[in-house]
């Protein structure tokens, strides 16, 4: 595939974007430090094996806010972004409808019903937070696999796009109702704060320890999406068209309806939920790129919601001091207007107009 010009400005620009927002983010937070020190910290760190930073080049409490604390949940949140902008265009190809994202499809509340169980419930297997997060991928890939069989299901034994919306609503309520639920029974004031602050989203939670399997699938995810991108504009004309050129429709839509589930569990099981990321995000790289071939769709919409995440949880932890903002809230204020626009432009459904 030949990039035209302005595609090719394009990646070069938002790559560019996603390297100096790794910088400029670490440098925000309720302790400013100055840009040339967080590219020193990690120059040093990275290419020198710390040298300076040993010597006394910078100061220990610096070192460890840029190192220890900071960077890895800016490369969290570039994993998130990336990871559920790609997935959210990866959707809206898959099921044929502008207003799908992994959020709408009830992933995200399959997540929070884990993490509740996992908060509330006493369950003697593993322990604090990675009991959390085990708990969470489990509900978000158990929310995800009952989507799917009651939307084949209701379709006749296919995935119909209204059918899989339909299905992702009545679970985002089941899964809804079993939140509420065990925190109206809980008797802990601090689980019952916990899943409160887990259903908002948050990125605090990132450590290096991990960083390292959301980073392997997202990057995974988002390699094999762009190189399934043809097969991906071969579903976007329709399942017939598709399948009369050769595509194994109903295949194709089951393997990766399940990589979508897999990317997008291993993110809000640590983060929380975050919506609305793989709505906005695919929509604007369409708009400034002008094509919907996916093929340049994908991989622009990892970079651009990487750069989008990053910024959006650098206002969310300094916009009210050393009181954090959850990143979930300002996703939200951002998609959620988005969300309804779409809907209004695109009839009811969100079926696009022909």
């Amino acid at each position: 595939m030949k990039l035209k010009a302005w595609h090719t400005f394009l990646f070069v620009f938002l790559t560019a974007l996603m390297v100096v927002s790794v910088i400029s983010t670490v440098s925000i937070g309720a302790t400013k430090i100055p840009f040339q020190d967080v590219y020193g910290v990690i120059i040093d760190k990275v290419f020198n094996g710390g040298e300076k930073i040993a010597a006394g080049a910078y100061e220990t409490s610096q070192y460890k806010i840029i190192w220890q604390i900071r960077l890895p949940r800016t490369l969290f949140a570039l994993c998130v972004g990336a990871g559920l902008a790609v997935s959210g265009a990866a959707m809206q190809s898959l099921v044929l409808n502008p207003i799908a994202d992994p959020y709408v499809l009830g992933v995200s509340s399959g997540a929070s019903a884990g993490a509740a169980i996992a908060l509330l419930a006493p369950i003697a297997f593993m322990e604090g937070q990675r009991q959390t997060t085990a708990f969470a991928f489990v509900g978000a890939l158990a929310a995800a696999f009952v989507v799917y069989f009651l939307a084949k299901r209701a379709g006749g034994g296919k995935l119909q796009p209204v059918t899989l919306l339909l299905a992702g609503t009545a679970v985002n309520a089941v899964m809804g109702a079993i939140t509420s639920y065990l925190v109206f029974k809980a008797r802990s004031p601090e689980g019952i704060a916990a899943v409160y602050n887990w259903q908002m989203g948050a990125i605090a939670a990132a450590q290096w320890k991990t960083l390292s399997i959301p980073a392997v699938l997202v990057t995974a995810g988002t390699v094999a999406f762009t190189c399934m991108g043809s097969r991906f504009n071969m579903m976007m004309m329709g399942d017939e068209d598709a399948a009369a050129m050769g595509l194994r429709v109903r295949l194709f839509r089951s393997v990766m309806f399940i990589v979508v589930s897999i990317v997008v569990a291993s993110l809000v099981s640590i983060t929380g939920i975050i919506g609305f990321v793989g709505l906005v995000v695919p929509h604007v790289v369409r708009l400034f790129s002008r094509t919907s071939d996916n093929r340049i769709v994908m991989p622009m919409s990892a970079l651009f919601g990487a750069s989008y995440i990053m910024w959006a949880d650098a206002y969310a932890r300094s916009v009210h001091g050393a009181s954090e903002l959850p990143i979930g809230i300002v996703t939200a204020f951002i998609g959620a207007p988005f969300f309804m626009f779409l809907m209004i432009k695109n009839g009811y459904g969100g079926s696009r107009k022909k």
